[in-house]
């Protein structure tokens, strides 16, 4: 088949979505499927890149700048590339014009002939997405209907849309419940070989984070339990990677770390390629997120045979089964998330268990990459022109 991928973000900026995407194109063209990138990408940056050698045709394209002129543009050149299935990815639910009526792709390509599919990443809210966060909640509720009459106007020029957990994916059905036939489920995942793989029986006392530092991702809370229990636990440290996100977490972060005198004790290790590494050495792994469509590094850490520990927030419990494969908190919950280090940091036998339970109930839900690619070329195929 030769597919469209389109993402919002750049493939290099090694967020979630830009890794699952990327993923997906490698495992696609290794199958010997043909791929056009369409991305904000630019031939320079591709040209740096691995992935950039996998693809037949690259299309530049924001679609934060979306209008409905781009729109019809960009289904034109897609459709001139002669794909036979397109598939837009997005962080959010408005994306690639999804809160105007006649600003999305999809809409010109069902025009055209071409099929599509859509994944959304992250579901919060039904009202968040269409217009700036700050906004008051009299402004949001005076746009939302016509946002979601753009959204159910995407929604019927799409053959499927994908939500990456169950959490979202009820959500999505409740939210547009005359195309609720429309949503489809797959988890994602970059994860190959076998479940606890990297299983280090002498992990280090070490408790771990990995993914963007910003308030959403809950890092500050993990930093102020770990501060709560770190006198009582001298030998144990807190690592965080991950670059800036926010302007503002990191820096609470460090006022933290100075006040309390942590400089040996949390560590800020800015952002990394070798997470896996990182997990294999880690004791505990822990997700403080505030919302979460499943979370990719969790579901790493677990599969890595890490002692987990994450909020209830959006897809994390369908990772996490409490006290069988981890342990879970209520997002921000700062009392809770420190008693919960604290228990496992005096039981290594717990974290032992709980970490084999982990790797293999990753392995058994099929969160894998190859199963992520199957499921995937088997909708293309009930779907292709």
């Amino acid at each position: 088949m030769k597919i469209a991928l389109c993402l919002q973000y750049p493939v290099d900026l090694r967020g979630g979505v830009s890794v699952l995407v990327e993923t997906l194109l490698r495992e696609l063209a290794t199958r010997g499927h043909e791929i056009v990138l369409v991305s904000p990408d630019t031939g320079e940056s591709l040209r740096g890149l691995e992935v950039g050698k996998q693809i037949s045709q690259h299309i530049h394209f924001t679609p934060e700048q979306t209008s409905a002129a781009d729109s019809k543009n960009l289904a034109e050149q897609i459709a001139a590339a002669k794909v036979d299935v397109a598939h837009f990815h997005s962080g959010g639910v408005f994306v690639w014009g999804g809160r105007f009526s006649l600003h999305s792709p999809v809409i010109y390509l069902h025009r055209l002939g071409v099929p599509c599919v859509s994944t959304v990443h992250l579901v919060i809210s039904l009202f968040e997405g269409y217009c700036g966060p700050q906004k008051p909640a009299w402004f949001k509720a005076l746009l939302l209907p016509p946002a979601w009459l753009g959204k159910m106007r995407q929604l019927r020029h799409v053959q499927r849309e994908i939500t990456v957990s169950q959490h979202d994916f009820q959500k999505m059905r409740r939210w547009y419940f005359p195309l609720r036939r429309k949503f489809v489920q797959i988890y994602h995942s970059r994860l190959g070989g076998k479940p606890g793989q990297s299983q280090n029986p002498k992990r280090g006392k070490i408790i771990l984070n990995a993914g963007h530092i910003a308030w959403r991702k809950g890092q500050v809370v993990l930093a102020e339990a770990f501060a709560q229990i770190a006198p009582r636990h001298p030998d144990w440290i807190l690592q965080l990677a991950g670059h800036d996100a926010d302007g503002v977490s990191v820096q609470k972060i460090r006022k933290l770390i100075e006040k309390q005198g942590f400089e040996k004790r949390i560590l800020l290790l800015g952002e990394r390629a070798d997470a896996q590494d990182l997990m294999s050495r880690a004791a505990i792994y822990v997700q403080p997120s505030f919302w979460e469509a499943l979370g990719l590094a969790l579901q790493e850490a677990m599969f890595a045979g890490c002692a987990c520990v994450g909020s209830r927030a959006g897809g994390i419990p369908e990772l996490i089964e409490e006290n069988k494969t981890g342990l879970l908190f209520e997002p921000g919950n700062v009392a809770q998330l420190a008693a919960a280090l604290e228990s496992l940091i005096a039981d290594e036998s717990r974290r032992e268990n709980l970490g084999r339970a982990a790797a293999a109930s990753i392995q058994e839900r099929g969160m894998t990459a190859e199963q992520m690619v199957e499921n995937h070329l088997r909708l293309y195929e009930s779907i292709r022109r």
